[in-house]
């Protein structure tokens, strides 16, 4: 069975996965994990290679590169699991390849795969094909951890060189996608929630500045602390001046009245007539006039011109006014000198000068006073908006910390995420390679493990089973396990037709008749009768028939027996004159001698009796007279050879074998093996045949055991059958060692030779062909020797008849019907479907296929030309007629 076992190649492949010290982006230094977290990691790696998920992607993968292949080749797959694979795969399956293109191939088969769960992708994925199957795959790969390094190691087995590094290479492709997917996921949902925290956070803080910027604009912020600032520096600088002024005006009022003090009533009368007030009424209104417009708000360019002009204006207005009202003093008031001697001219001048700095001083007054009452309006709208403004101002710095914090959070992810994408990266050290030697075949250890189980698991067994058998079975185990000496042996006698049972059963006893002649022969002078006391433990022991037989067997030696047995219903004696029958009474325990058990002795002689056999039911369920015992001659103990010995039969002869220590009972065994009355009869008298006979003779290595010693005897007609026997033995153990040589040749040797003749067959078939091409680039092989000139039909004369013109792939020619059953034979080994056709002219044609077009016939030309070695298939035309 393991002649053509199938052979096993084997490929691996190392890769680096610095899972316990690969290199960290977010230290410099290695980055170190615990014993339980490495473990954890190259668990989880390992459990994702073996996932049903990366092996049906490697299976469908696998599956995807076959289907494109219009050809096998060595180095991705053989012929044979090639054409296996064309032939189970469905044409609905073959019309999802695209050729060229393995993207829209592969797409196109898991589409497939997931419409249903009974198509045949799923089925072949899911179930136990060799090659793609996820169960297949498993079965076949190993993965371990090189020591305690961060390689591991990836093994892969299968019986086609091509596949087996191609799933490696596909599966470390798949699973090294698979687990870079996986942590780089993990990655990025950290890396989006801090994301979405941060457009969040930021949103916050584009709405809390746009608050404060709100606030700023309603109210006219720029810089709330420098304004503010700005806006008390202002009002004291304002309040210093509006002192200023003040003081400027009370002193202009107190030197206005200085002078007026120095001029008389008439002249102060003068000063205040009408057209003085009015002119100094609108040198005020003018000196108003320039002060509010001097304290203006800062305009635009436009307006800031116009108020310098209009500045311009009124100051010139305001001199004019200034002259005005000197000239207008100067005509009313012509006095040169005063009451008290002073010029009148200076003191009017200085009175008007006086005048003018009050007049200014109003005016500036007024513009003061009401920039006294803006700034305490502004501090009274400031002062509310400072606490609001603080409020704003915390609020932006809360959202932006909290902006910043998870800007840095986000930042810290990115780089974990980076050193995370550069860690999973993992870097194939060791590619898987393309295995060129098969692997060394189980085959040793398979013939081992049948020998075990052929051999020494039955040898146990059977050993086994003898020490656990409590049955008695033989002569050996009877004595050891009851403790008696076995007197004689009696066979079952069941059914069997190949054993003389009449004959053992006489012989037997025989056996037991001698020795119970033999035990009376040893008593010296004892006085008749013989008494011989039969029991059993158990009833059904078969006491009753072996007595019966003893009796008969005896009689027939011409002793004369008697038989005492317990009466019964349904006993029946065999003469009344050997047998009879006693009562199981209350006293039948207390019976010491044979005449105590049957009433009546009349007619009866017991002196006249050569044996007296005493049969004693069952001792175990029945009550027994102990003291018979001890007074009879013999006793024999009955048991079956079928039962085991137990406790309870030990203790039931126990008492009887201790109180007949001079005369212990002796064991009759019943219902042996019929096998085991060889070991005191001989052979059995079966019938055997010739050859039963040779192989036991051989078997126990008795050749010659049947030659008889001469003698002076002899007579001369003796002597030569005995060398006529020993002759025939001879020859005949010759024969038998020729047939089993020839055996052993036909059903080893042969097979080989066959075999490898095939072999050779594939090599030399198409040697001795040479090629013939038609016009029609026909091609005939046919023997050197036996080939004779064909004519071929043309294409045009065959398209010109009646029938439908076929395209067969012929593979050989023959003449001899012989040699194309041998090319029949061989292409049928390689899993085509050829026909034999018989030609006109004695010739035989060997035909793989017929096909209506060329295209077709073709392409299994090809097929066969590849995958058969040394094929040289041709394509033929042919017509076929209705008929």
């Amino acid at each position: 069975m393991t002649q053509n076992e199938p052979k096993s190649y084997k490929t691996n492949a190392s890769v680096y996965t610095g899972i316990a010290t690969g290199s960290s982006i977010v230290s410099l230094e290695e980055s170190k994990m615990d014993l339980f977290g490495t473990r954890t990691a190259f668990d989880n790696l390992i459990n994702i290679i073996t996932s049903r998920s990366t092996l049906e992607e490697v299976g469908l993968r696998l599956l995807a590169s076959h289907l494109l292949l219009e050809q096998p080749r060595k180095e991705i797959i053989e012929k044979q699991n090639y054409y296996e694979l064309m032939k189970i795969v469905p044409p609905e399956v073959k019309a999802l390849v695209i050729r060229g293109d393995f993207k829209k191939t592969l797409k196109n088969l898991k589409e497939f795969k997931e419409t249903d769960h009974e198509n045949f992708i799923y089925e072949f994925i899911n179930y136990n094909h060799r090659h793609y199957s996820s169960k297949g795959i498993r079965s076949k790969i190993r993965v371990t951890r090189v020591q305690s390094s961060d390689l591991i190691e990836i093994q892969f087995t299968s019986d086609d060189p091509g596949i087996c590094k191609q799933t490696l290479d596909i599966l470390i492709e798949v699973f090294i996608e698979e687990y870079s997917g996986i942590k780089v996921n993990q990655s990025d949902a950290v890396v989006k929630y801090f994301q979405l925290q941060i457009d969040d956070a930021n949103e916050r803080l584009n709405q809390a500045e746009n608050e404060l910027l709100q606030f700023n604009r309603t109210n006219n912020i720029v810089n709330y602390y420098e304004q503010t600032k700005h806006i008390a520096s202002e009002r004291e600088q304002t309040n210093l001046t509006y002192m200023e002024i003040q003081m400027e005006n009370a002193a202009a009022i107190s030197a206005m009245k200085a002078l007026e003090n120095k001029m008389d009533d008439y002249e102060k009368t003068l000063l205040n007539s009408t057209e003085i007030i009015s002119l100094r009424n609108q040198l005020a209104k003018v000196n108003l006039e320039i002060a509010l417009k001097s304290n203006a708000e800062r305009m635009d360019a436009d307006q800031e011109n116009n108020l310098i002009s209009e500045l311009s204006a009124l100051q010139t207005q305001s001199f004019e006014l200034q002259q005005t009202l000197n000239n207008a003093i100067t005509q009313k008031y012509n006095i040169e000198n005063t009451t008290e001697g002073v010029s009148s001219g200076a003191v009017l001048n200085e009175w008007l000068n006086k005048m003018i700095e009050h007049e200014t001083a109003k005016a500036k007054l007024i513009v003061g006073n009401q920039k006294q009452n803006e700034f305490r309006q502004l501090f009274s709208d400031y002062a509310p908006l400072g606490a609001t403004m603080k409020r704003l101002e915390r609020k932006i710095d809360v959202a932006e910390r909290e902006y910043l914090a998870l800007l840095q959070s986000l930042n810290l992810a990115k780089l974990k995420q980076q050193n995370i994408e550069l860690n999973s990266n993992l870097k194939i050290v060791a590619a898987p390679f393309f295995p060129i030697v098969a692997e060394p075949s189980k085959r040793k250890i398979l013939l081992v493990l049948a020998f075990l189980i052929g051999f020494i698991i039955p040898a146990f067994t059977i050993i086994a089973l003898e020490f656990l058998d409590q049955n008695i079975r033989n002569t050996f185990r009877a004595e050891n396990f009851i403790g008696l000496k076995v007197a004689a042996i009696f066979p079952v006698l069941g059914l069997n037709k190949s054993v003389d049972v009449e004959y053992v059963k006489n012989r037997g006893l025989d056996i037991v008749s001698r020795r119970l002649i033999l035990n009376t022969e040893a008593a010296n002078e004892k006085p008749k009768p013989d008494i011989n006391l039969i029991f059993s433990v158990l009833t059904g022991e078969g006491k009753s028939l072996l007595s019966e037989l003893l009796v008969e067997k005896l009689s027939q030696f011409g002793y004369n027996v008697l038989l005492l047995k317990p009466k019964t219903d349904d006993e029946e004696s065999l003469t009344s004159s050997n047998i009879l029958y006693y009562n199981i009474d209350h006293s039948f325990h207390r019976v010491s001698s044979i005449t105590e058990l049957v009433a009546d002795w009349s007619g009866v002689d017991l002196k006249s009796y050569d044996y007296v056999f005493v049969e004693i039911p069952g001792i175990l369920n029945n009550t027994y007279p102990i003291k018979l015992f001890k007074s009879s001659h013999h006793s024999f103990l009955v048991a079956r050879a079928n039962r085991p010995w137990s406790n309870a039969d030990k203790n039931a002869i126990k008492d009887i074998v201790e109180f007949t220590k001079n005369n212990n009972p002796q064991l009759l065994l019943n219902g042996v093996p019929i096998e085991e009355m060889e070991s005191v009869i001989g052979d059995l008298p079966r019938h055997r045949t010739f050859v039963r006979r040779l192989v036991k003779n051989v078997l126990r290595l008795q050749f010659f055991s049947r030659k008889n010693l001469g003698s002076r005897y002899e007579t001369s007609k003796d002597t030569e059958n005995q060398s006529r026997n020993s002759f025939s033995i001879k020859w005949i153990v010759l024969a038998f060692a020729l047939l089993l040589i020839a055996g052993v040749g036909y059903f080893v040797v042969y097979p080989k030779y066959k075999t490898q003749k095939a072999k050779q067959m594939e090599i030399k078939m198409f040697e001795g062909f040479p090629q013939t091409i038609d016009n029609n680039d026909t091609l005939v092989g046919q023997p050197i020797q036996e080939m004779e000139p064909q004519v071929e039909q043309p294409i045009r004369q065959l398209e010109q008849t009646q029938g439908v013109v076929q395209h067969q792939v012929v593979v050989g020619v023959f003449r001899s019907k012989e040699n194309a059953r041998q090319c029949y034979y061989l292409h049928k080994q390689f899993g085509f479907e050829p026909n034999i056709v018989e030609l006109n002219g004695g010739l035989f044609r060997v035909v793989v296929g017929s096909y209506n077009t060329r295209n077709e016939a073709e392409k299994m030309r090809k097929e066969v030309n590849d995958f058969v070695p040394n094929a040289n298939a041709s394509i033929v035309l042919t017509t076929e007629t209705p008929e």
